[in-house]
């Protein structure tokens, strides 16, 4: 006979208890691994899912950094859904739309249905992380809290770190849209997980959605990353277009910040912001976003769009990366429940500064023996990058205050990420065509190309021809300055914020116990 999913749930229910806290374990995991593996794994597929939908390589950077900007916005509506259909309501409605956004991203054929799709899951996936959390948290007791806290934090950097080159081995070997369709099977498995092995919440509690303040804030996000998005396709002010969103953003940021400041129960609480710490930690964090996805994105797609890298081979170089990055992470869970913040902070910028000026160093060609290194510094980094200012920021705060400070630092994580890479876009595609003018007319650098273009190409080589691949030469020596400038911008940015971590206050004691100072953290990082 066959029996309902009530009646099978029923019976499940039945198995011991060590059954039950391991598949929820399990399901629960493999909900957050997917959701982050879907920003980290997409980033080499950039250019041939441009190349598929037929659209620029510039659109194609939209449908990654409006995904981080869709993980942020849905983290402020976690508590509206939690309070209407509990943790697991919440997440198997989340998980369903995941689902289903990732088969439509799956079959998309025009670029406007694949960015509404990505525009989906990234709020899909962004209402699962606050609820998942919560809800693995409650299968441990007080004491053993510290362990489900270690494996969240590894599940939330492995898929972030080892993306790239599991993404890039992905595309080159059966294509991009593989990514989603594995996705419509592994998250019905995460669905069934959780509607077989979680008990349905007896209460909701009672929570008050300030949709005005909301509606100010996606309005004045949305349109300052569209703004730069547009800017990096069309020019600053070659549009009415840009003016208005310019505007737009303006407008709404000055009304979400007359909004919010009087009301203490606003979507984000801005008065957060007269405390030293958290205003600190604040800046770190979405600074620290903003340099590290920019230049990770220069890095993975540009340079299989100038220099001819297979996204195979950009995943193959940020390999070391991916390995050390969990092994950080495990470091500065530990360290960060014992000791003083600040001087891992110190630490991880200071890596990540020294990779990015190492980055800054090389001339053509590039060779791959060499870029491999200083990914190597980025993982050992990486662990500690978010992690830091998020307990930094929360020093001290009132139990009431602490989840609505957690609140807005992930939402300045995830803003930095959209916004860095239209950011990164711009300053290297301007800088670009700057050097391109100055080679041009240097007539030094003329005859050092041609000479180039003639060693390489002089069997067959006419003089057209020749004209063609001087223009090519010049055209990537142009690039390659400009992403030399690009990493030593961020060399400098992660060095300002190594300093930026030494004027934080001492620590300030807490009244909540660790694994609950901790687990809130935890809904910082990525």
């Amino acid at each position: 006979m066959i029996q309902s999913p009530a009646q099978l749930a029923r019976r499940w229910s039945q198995h011991g208890s060590a059954d039950r806290f391991l598949a929820a374990n399990l399901s629960i995991g493999l909900g957050h691994f997917l959701v982050l593996f879907n920003g980290g794994a997409y980033l080499p597929m950039i250019p041939k899912v441009a190349g598929s939908l037929g659209c620029n390589p510039g659109y194609g950077d939209w449908t990654q950094d409006l995904y981080f900007l869709g993980l942020g916005l849905a983290f402020p509506l976690a508590p509206w859904l939690r309070s209407r259909l509990g943790d697991r309501g919440g997440l198997l409605l989340a998980f369903a739309l995941f689902a289903v956004a990732s088969a439509l991203n799956a079959l998309s054929t025009q670029y406007g249905w694949f960015l509404f799709a990505r525009i989906l899951a990234a709020l899909a996936g962004g209402l699962t992380i606050p609820l998942s959390l919560s809800l693995l948290l409650s299968h441990y007791h007080a004491e053993g809290k510290s362990r489900g806290l270690f494996l969240w934090g590894w599940a939330s950097i492995t898929p972030f770190a080892f993306g790239p080159f599991l993404g890039g081995l992905l595309a080159d070997t059966w294509g991009w849209r593989w990514l989603f369709i594995l996705d419509v099977p592994l998250t019905l498995l995460v669905f069934l997980g959780i509607w077989f092995w979680e008990e349905p919440d007896q209460d909701h509690p009672a929570f008050a959605m300030d949709w005005l303040g909301y509606a100010f804030l996606a309005i004045t996000l949305s349109s300052a990353v569209m703004f730069l998005n547009f800017w990096d396709i069309d020019g600053w002010w070659d549009s009415t277009r840009n003016e208005l969103l310019l505007l737009l953003c303006l407008l709404a940021a000055l009304a979400l910040l007359l909004w919010s400041w009087p009301h203490r129960h606003s979507i984000i609480d801005l008065r957060l912001l007269r405390r030293r710490n958290f205003a600190l930690a604040a800046l770190g964090i979405l600074l620290s976003g903003l340099f590290f996805q920019g230049t990770l994105a220069v890095l993975v797609v540009l340079y299989q769009l100038q220099f001819g890298f297979s996204a195979y081979r950009i995943g193959v170089l940020l390999l070391p990366m991916a390995l050390l990055a969990p092994v950080s992470a495990a470091f500065s869970h530990w360290y960060l429940r014992r000791h003083d913040p600040r001087w891992l902070g110190v630490v991880a910028m200071l890596l990540l500064s020294v990779s990015a000026f190492w980055m800054a160093s090389w001339a053509l060609p590039v060779s791959p023996d060499m870029l491999c290194w200083p990914p190597l510094l980025v993982g050992l980094g990486l662990g500690a990058l978010f992690g830091v200012w998020a307990r930094i920021g929360l020093w001290g705060l009132a139990a009431t205050e602490e989840l609505r400070a957690a609140s807005l630092l992930n939402l300045l994580r995830s803003s930095g990420q959209a916004l860095g890479i239209p950011i990164t876009a711009v300053f290297w595609a301007r800088r670009s065509i700057l050097h391109r003018h100055f080679l041009i007319q240097d007539p030094q650098q003329q005859h050092l190309a041609w000479n180039a273009a003639l060693q390489r190409f002089s069997p067959l080589l006419t003089p057209a021809g020749a004209q063609a691949q001087l223009a090519d030469l010049l055209g990537q020596q142009a690039a390659m300055l400009a992403f030399n400038e690009v990493f030593t911008v961020a060399g400098w940015g992660f060095l300002a914020l190594a300093a930026l971590s030494l004027f934080v206050g001492h620590p300030i004691a807490s009244a909540e116990p660790m694994s609950e100072q901790m687990a809130i953290a935890e809904m910082v990082e990525p």
